[in-house]
């Protein structure tokens, strides 16, 4: 009996993340070489990857202050 192995997009986005194993890359290489939905799925994935690497966030400074002023009045319960 053949069995057909075939990635899903939760695969892809293992591959994408390089959480997969090597004998895994192989089959999801080869699934997007031959599904052209799977490729597209692969390169919208690479592109957001790249978007949220991209993504730098920091506390507003109303919060930041809220925190400084926690501290200064923080009193330990013994």
């Amino acid at each position: 009996m053949t069995q057909t192995c075939t990635s899903t997009q939760n695969d892809v986005i293992r591959y994408v993340y390089n959480e997969t194993t090597p004998s895994e890359n192989l089959i999801i290489e080869e699934s997007i070489l031959h599904d052209n939905d799977l490729l597209s799925f692969y390169l919208n994935c690479i592109d957001l990857k790249e978007g949220l690497n991209k993504v730098k966030v920091s506390p507003s400074e109303k919060s930041t202050n809220r925190i400084l002023e926690f501290s200064r009045n923080y009193v330990p319960v013994i």
